[in-house]
């Protein structure tokens, strides 16, 4: 009769969970993400001075001599509705 005999392995003793690890480390990278979103999402704001009437209506010829070779008619529209902006400081 023949015997036969086996080695016996030898395992580590199982770890325990450490759930509190767990939860605090998704705690901390689900708070990182939301504060980094809402950072990205916020609208920035802006300090802006109020323009006066002639600076905007500066501008808006600006926009008008952009127009002066595609649109003349539209660019004739916009500086005289720039003219009738800046004349509405002096009323």
């Amino acid at each position: 009769m023949t015997t036969h005999s086996l080695p016996s392995q030898t395992f580590r003793p199982a770890q325990p969970l450490d759930l509190g690890k767990m939860v605090r480390s998704l705690a901390t990278g689900t708070t990182r993400f939301v504060v980094a979103l809402v950072s990205a999402l916020r609208r920035p704001q802006r300090q802006q001075r109020r323009l006066s009437l002639v600076e905007e209506a500066n501008e808006l010829r600006q926009i008008a001599s952009t127009y002066l070779k595609t649109d003349p008619g539209f660019a004739a529209d916009l500086m005289a509705a720039a003219d009738r902006h800046e004349i509405a400081d002096e009323r």
